[in-house]
């Protein structure tokens, strides 16, 4: 199972790397993509290095099986150092030289550190553990120690960054993907710190264990997975949720139905090209389907501008104040087309009936297809079920018939 989730840990790594270097190649990026890579690419060959199988065919080939172990350590280090000259990336545009250079500089020390207190410790291996000599575990301990807190502060630092941009941007998927990869620095902290359990072996005994153990690799599978989820999320994202906005684009084309046919029945020149013939789309159509609804839904409503009839806001108000409707400006739309279409159909022109006064006019809506074929909806369940509008549709009939006598 360890091997299982560490191959799986360093397939994801791996994979993504190999994405975004071809990305890279064809279109160029700045540095903090390029870190991205090696981060990615440092953890996966870590990752793919320190499964217990391949320790062990490699303990096979090589008579060092512990050099091995320091350099799966050295390039999970490497990885964490990436991590930082990301969050310099995020925290300005341009980071300056100097922030960079010291961060290398850093990385670099921790590098030598890390490999000194190992060398120091004489490690060799003993079955399936790394031991080292009697009075040497502290300095195992120290390289570990050294692992797990120069890791959780470049996590703990792009964390912050990620955390401090999803917070500032709109909901979408690159917040979300911001977030799944702040979550991602968060399980990487706590993978990271995993390594305690090594340190208090490592001064009780002097060993440690070769290889990722369970925990470790199902801790690393994780944030892989949502590492790569969330850096990749504005790819993925769209592919998605496609499914979702057809079944909402259908839903709200079939709905729009009841107040285009109205529409359509007086005016049948609203229709597009092909409109009538494509009343049934398919799923990766019907986004533009209910584009087309949408807009030749309003081509009718202006079409019937000579219709509208100018007493007609002010008798809805006078018909909400005896029922619970709520929405007025829904049904004052509904009630306004209603009685314009009642008018057309009868001939009775409205342009001339009280000049000067202005025509009615819907209240402005956001300028997007969501936002229009919501107001439609509003306007279409008012269309069909208002008692108002039914009300106002009856006096206009009236009407428009007393004027034919």
């Amino acid at each position: 199972m360890a091997d299982l989730t560490a191959y799986l840990a360093a397939g994801v790594f791996l994979a993504y790397a190999v994405h975004r270097l071809v990305v890279i190649r064809r279109k160029g990026a700045d540095p903090a993509q390029r870190d991205v890579v090696g981060f990615a690419l440092c953890m996966g060959l870590a990752m793919l290095f320190n499964a217990p199988a391949t320790l062990s065919a490699l303990g096979r080939l090589l008579p060092a099986s512990e050099a091995v172990m320091l350099l799966t350590h050295q390039l999970k280090t490497g990885a964490f150092s990436f991590l930082v000259l990301v969050a310099l990336a995020l925290k300005t545009p341009g980071p300056a030289r100097p922030a960079v250079r010291r961060q290398v500089s850093l990385a670099l020390a921790v590098q030598a550190v890390s490999v000194t207190l190992f060398l120091a410790a004489g490690p060799g291996i003993l079955g399936d553990s790394l031991v080292v000599p009697d009075g040497r575990g502290p300095l195992l301990a120290g390289y570990n120690a050294v692992f797990a807190g120069y890791g959780s502060w470049c996590l703990c630092v792009l964390g912050r960054e990620l955390a401090r941009h999803a917070r500032g941007t709109v909901p979408g998927l690159l917040r979300t993907g911001l977030r799944l990869m702040t979550l991602a620095a968060v399980c990487g902290v706590v993978w990271t710190s995993w390594a305690l359990h090594d340190i208090t072996v490592n001064l009780a005994d002097g060993r440690q264990g070769l290889g990722e153990d369970l925990v470790s690799s199902v801790l690393g599978a994780i944030t892989a997975v949502l590492a790569t989820g969330g850096a990749s999320a504005t790819l993925w994202g769209g592919r998605l949720s496609a499914p979702g906005r057809w079944l909402r684009a259908h839903r709200a084309y079939r709905a729009l139905e009841p107040l285009w046919a109205a529409l359509y029945v007086e005016l049948p020149e609203i229709a597009l090209p092909a409109s009538a013939a494509g009343r049934r789309p398919g799923p990766r159509r019907t986004e533009f389907a209910l584009y087309r609804r949408v807009i030749e839904i309003r081509d009718g409503h202006l079409a019937l501008r000579p219709y509208l009839h100018p007493y007609v806001p002010g008798w809805v108000a006078e018909e909400l104040r005896r029922t619970d409707e709520r929405d007025h400006d829904a049904v004052v739309e509904a009630a306004v087309i209603a009685a314009a279409l009642e008018n057309k159909r009868a001939g009775q022109r409205q342009d001339g009936a009280l000049p000067g006064r202005p025509a009615h006019t819907p209240p402005p809506m956001p300028g997007t297809v969501e936002a229009e074929a919501a107001w439609l909806l509003r306007v279409t369940g008012a269309f069909r079920h208002s008692a108002a509008v039914h009300a106002i549709r009856g006096r206009v009939r009236t009407e428009a018939s007393d004027v034919r006598r």
